[in-house]
């Protein structure tokens, strides 16, 4: 019954401390939730402002790449605009159309007018050079024409047909220096663009023949003229001049290959190596527009924003603009967006926040490559980036989700702490109820004991005394013995009454010993005249044994007394036939020893301890045979303690006990 109360205790405890401990960290964790969502819209108005600003910049260089290309597409001359984006990293590519939706830039066209009219002295001089192998009569022939011939553009073929019937004639010098005069003649005024451009031409095929002589003439090339044809070349490559018709963009593009690898088959003077680099780039440039231009139509993409594109094989984002009378389509990487999104770099440049961009496809493009943390706020970019994104980080890391995690951490183990302490308040709480149930049953039972107990002597003695008064006695030895055991149950009845006086005063701390010098002995010798006539009664066997020269000790020769007849009396009541009990005194350093022993029915070893508390009985039903009321053994340890003296128990099922009590001597400090 005591069990199942102390559960019923603890599961309300435990439900009164559990339910309100889980409410109190759902709250705060509600409360941590809503202090991160309140500080994050803190944070997100504090650095809306800078984030708008950013934005701005990147509208206005938007709008100011857009503006640039206004003027250099509503020209006649497509490279001015290549060379500007190229230089500044603006684009990798530029593909222009017109308003009928033809390609502008770049044309890949054949010009036509290159070969000689037939019938003309041209045609003849080919036909020795090419067809009959007369390399002699057809450098004589192109010699005459060059004299004669009153047309600067017939002139100029004479010449390059005359350098290579030299060269094939083994006549390299002479060849060279004919070639030289072609590739370094000045164009004549007043050419028609056609003209101009048939003109050019020529002269480009006069240097690149050149060139060919100069690596396989036997002697030396002379590096002043290779380099000077080198150079003449270049410049006249993705030509910006108002005066010189551009070339082709498949023609300029064969050039310019041609001028790189003659450039990386020798070495570049150190001020020229820039203007390589440049030529390799525009080159590249070149190619990917002639790409681009056989496979996307004016009307790819949106206009005036970026985009992605497939050309050639490469991921690459347009941007589509209309121009008042040309369509043009920038092709670029994502390295070439960098200047425009500069502004979001410089907006946070010299604060705590860092920040990223991210493309459609959740790609970086610039920023933060590893952030620690959630961004804690995310915009979209301007008009001109359609589904990209902008993230802001704290450099750091997210210094307000540390301080939420430290300041949850902290809750936390505080919570945890109350509940270790509420459950351990709640523990002692239900060993305390515990301690009071069985108190409140120990007294229950101490009080069914004691009615059963005083009922017991009290009956015996009026069914003695009603049968003296009746006269229902055989003699007068019958009558001597029914008064002896009356004098009996009164002498147990009144041990019993000093037990329940002596407990009533030790409840109420008003015991009072009378501390003198008293004598070992002497206390024995008491104790064994006053258990003299129940243990001849009971046919116990009392041997005594008393140390000679014990010291005194400082006690209450009386209260000592009780102790042990208390704890012979539980010897004789515990032992059953054949009653062997042992009283022994002696001097053990600073200690006087009595030491009881007994061939009783012994204690388990969970007894030991619980046999000096109140009411406590080993066996505690009616029934038992032995009488008591679980008094006796907690008054000897109440005046033992009272005597800064201890009681030690020695015991087992079925072998006996030995009770040993140690008092200190007269003026010596007892060791516990």
């Amino acid at each position: 019954m005591a069990r199942r109360h102390q559960l019923q205790w603890a599961a309300l405890l435990a439900i009164a401390v559990v339910l309100p401990t889980v409410s109190l960290l759902w709250f705060m964790s509600q409360v941590i939730a809503n202090e991160r969502l309140v500080v994050g819209q803190k944070l997100a108005a504090l650095y809306q402002d800078k984030l708008a600003d950013a934005s701005a910049r990147t509208t206005a260089r938007f709008t100011a790449r857009l503006g640039a290309l206004e003027p250099n597409v509503s020209g006649t001359n497509p490279y001015p605009l290549l060379r500007q984006l190229v230089r500044q990293d603006q684009a990798r590519g530029v593909v222009v159309w017109d308003a009928a939706g033809t390609v502008w830039y770049p044309q890949a066209a054949a010009v036509a007018g290159q070969d000689a009219p037939p019938g003309s002295a041209l045609a003849e001089a080919a036909r020795l050079e090419f067809s009959a192998g007369q390399p002699a009569q057809a450098a004589a022939r192109y010699a005459e024409i060059a004299a004669t011939s009153p047309a600067a553009q017939t002139v100029l073929q004479a010449q390059l047909g005359r350098s290579r019937c030299l060269a094939q004639s083994g006549q390299f010098h002479e060849a060279v220096a004919e070639c030289a005069r072609a590739a370094f003649a000045s164009r004549p005024p007043n050419s028609d663009s056609s003209g101009a451009l048939r003109w050019q031409l020529t002269v480009e095929n006069a240097r690149l023949l050149l060139l060919s002589l100069l690596d396989r003439a036997p002697a030396p090339a002379d590096p002043a003229l290779r380099e000077r044809t080198l150079a003449a070349l270049q410049a006249d490559l993705f030509n910006a001049s108002p005066d010189q018709p551009p070339l082709p963009a498949n023609h300029n593009l064969f050039l310019a290959q041609k001028v790189l690898a003659a450039r990386h088959a020798t070495p570049a003077p150190p001020a020229s190596t820039q203007r390589v680099q440049e030529l390799e780039k525009l080159a590249a440039a070149e190619a990917l527009s002639l790409a681009a231009a056989e496979t996307i139509s004016p009307q790819a993409g949106p206009s005036d924003v970026y985009f992605p594109t497939m050309v050639d094989n490469q991921s690459l984002i347009g941007l589509r603009h209309q121009a008042r009378s040309r369509t043009v389509l920038v092709l670029l990487d994502e390295p070439a967006l960098l200047p425009v999104l500069d502004g979001y770099r410089e907006a946070f440049a010299k604060s705590e926040v860092a920040c990223r961009i991210l493309n459609p496809a959740g790609g970086l493009v610039t920023g933060l490559a590893q952030p620690k943390g959630r961004p804690f706020l995310t915009a979209a970019l301007p008009a001109g980036f359609p589904d990209w994104q902008v993230e802001l980080y704290f450099a750091g890391g997210d210094v307000f989700e540390l301080a939420a995690r430290r300041q949850i951490a902290v809750y936390i183990w505080t919570g945890v702490l109350v509940i270790l302490l509420i459950f351990i308040a709640g523990a002692f709480a239900v060993r305390a109820v515990g301690r009071q149930i069985r108190l409140n049953q120990m007294k229950n039972d101490f009080i069914a004991t004691v009615s059963h107990e005083l009922k017991t002597p009290l009956a015996s003695m009026r069914v003695l005394v009603d049968t003296l008064l009746e006269g229902r006695v055989r003699d007068e030895a019958q009558a001597q013995e029914y008064l002896r055991l009356t004098v009996k149950e009164n002498e147990r009845l009144s041990r019993m009454i000093d037990n329940f006086l002596t407990f009533s005063r030790m409840e109420r701390d008003k015991v009072a010993f009378t501390l003198l010098a008293a004598r070992p002995g002497a206390i024995a010798s008491d104790a064994v005249a006053a258990v003299k006539t129940k243990f001849a009664a009971h046919h116990c066997v009392l041997t005594v044994a008393v140390a000679e020269n014990l010291p005194d000790l400082t006690a209450d020769h009386d209260a000592i007394v009780t102790v042990l007849v208390n704890l012979l009396d539980n010897a004789c009541k515990y032992t059953t036939d054949h009653k062997q009990i042992r009283l022994e005194v002696l001097a053990r350093e600073r200690w006087v020893v009595f030491a009881i022993s007994d061939n009783g029915i012994g204690l388990a070893r969970r007894h030991h301890r619980k046999i000096f508390e109140r009411f406590y009985q080993v066996d505690n039903s009616l029934a038992r045979r032995a009488e008591g009321c679980g008094l006796g053994l907690s008054i000897v340890k109440f005046i033992v303690d009272a005597h800064h003296g201890r009681i030690v128990v020695e015991s087992a099922p079925g072998a006996g006990s030995t009770f040993t009590v140690f008092l200190p001597v007269a003026g010596g400090e007892p060791r516990v």
